[in-house]
């Protein structure tokens, strides 16, 4: 009898505290359901916690996708980065959950049949409810937030923003396809980890490092950049990939004085091909060779209408030079600080049309008469994000 009673007892403790859990999170924005295709899936056993997502267990995530693995021995957890690229980043923090800080509440209420305990913390202004239990005897969380209190089984960010367990699988040990497969692994620094996973959201075309626009008849082009007008026009032939439509598009360039001490007037433009005609031809044969306008008071200009053998530049960008940032940065002022470089950025999304797929000649102008003259820096980034553009400017 006794030997009955004690398998019972062993029995019933086994089905109350499993080896592993598999927890399936909803998430909730001002009371509507969002990704409801895509829950957070956390699994969890005595020493570790994945935290994913359906799609990517799935294998239908659309890349880069992270996942993180807790390791609550030493409260350190690994964070880890599936690029598009076909490369895998990953970064171990081992002092950020130690950090953690709640205010640990009387509140109690269950969810899904197990009792659940209240804590609460701020983070940068957000006040994030969590409820967790200790019922299960396992620890985890469907973020990186309250790992070490129990298995937390809802958070609530400012009252708006809730992610709540809708079902709880008791398991016996963590399934080996939980785990996703991840090749050509690089360990990083965190710093590092967000600096290559930010710019992995991106496609970036480099098109100038710093070249020299100035003006001199020593100017020389080399085999892929090609300089007219004396050197205040730097061109570089750029082939652009497909761009989805609602792409967005910045084009980005920063400009230091090598030696002009003037402000002036800079340009970063696109010579579209497909036409019998095009400015490239001006510069190398002499503006005589492009189309002229009359505007009717005398004056001719040259280059700057469609014609039908004819298309002129297409310009993503216009700037202006500070006076000689950075050449004259020594001459100091009281408490003044002079800047190092200048920073311009455009949204050029409204010209995906005429960029996608396109190899095209892309250029940079800055109108000066000084044989030092600037050095420049030039990408452009392409974002596959949906927004909307006004196609009547095209």
């Amino acid at each position: 009898m006794s030997l009955l009673l004690c398998f019972i007892s062993t029995c019933l403790f086994a089905q109350k505290n499993p080896a592993a859990v598999k927890v399936t999170y909803q998430k909730v924005s001002l009371d509507k359901v969002v990704e409801a295709d895509n829950p957070i899936i956390v699994f969890s056993d005595a020493n570790s916690t994945y935290i994913s997502n359906k799609l990517l267990l799935d294998n239908k995530a659309l890349l880069p996708v992270e996942f993180s693995i807790v390791n609550h021995p030493d409260s350190s957890y690994t964070v880890i980065a599936m690029l598009a690229n076909g490369k895998t980043i990953s970064t171990i923090d081992s002092v950020s959950l130690k950090k953690q800080s709640f205010e640990l509440l009387p509140d109690k209420k269950t969810i899904l049949g197990y009792n659940c305990k209240k804590a609460k913390t701020i983070i940068n202004s957000n006040t994030i409810e969590i409820w967790y239990t200790n019922d299960l005897k396992l620890k985890g969380a469907p973020s990186l937030l309250g790992q070490e209190l129990g298995l937390v089984l809802e958070t609530n960010r400012n009252g708006s923003y809730k992610v709540t367990a809708t079902k709880i699988e008791k398991l016996k040990a963590i399934p080996k396809e939980a785990i996703p497969t991840a090749a050509n692994m690089m360990m990083t620094d965190g710093l590092s980890y967000r600096d290559l996973l930010w710019k992995s959201r991106f496609i970036t075309l480099s098109v100038f490092r710093e070249e020299t626009i100035n003006f001199s008849g020593e100017a020389k082009s080399n085999d892929s950049v090609f300089r007219y007008a004396n050197g205040s026009i730097a061109l570089r032939k750029v082939k652009f990939p497909e761009i989805i439509q609602g792409s967005q598009i910045f084009a980005g360039l920063t400009e230091q004085s090598a030696g002009d001490a003037y402000d002036r007037t800079g340009s970063v433009f696109v010579i579209p091909e497909g036409s019998k005609q095009s400015f490239l031809d001006g510069l190398r044969e002499g503006v005589g060779t492009l189309p002229v306008f009359d505007n009717g008071n005398g004056k001719k200009y040259q280059g700057v209408v469609r014609t039908n053998d004819y298309t002129p530049i297409l310009e993503l960008m216009r700037f202006f030079t500070p006076f000689g940032i950075k050449k004259y940065g020594h001459i100091q002022l009281k408490d003044k600080t002079w800047h190092e470089v200048v920073p311009y950025r455009q949204d050029i999304s409204e010209l995906r049309p005429a960029l996608s797929g396109k190899e095209v000649w892309v250029g940079v102008f800055i109108g000066n008469y000084d044989k030092g003259g600037h050095k420049i820096n030039l990408d452009i980034t392409i974002h596959n994000d949906r927004t909307q553009y006004n196609t009547a400017n095209l």
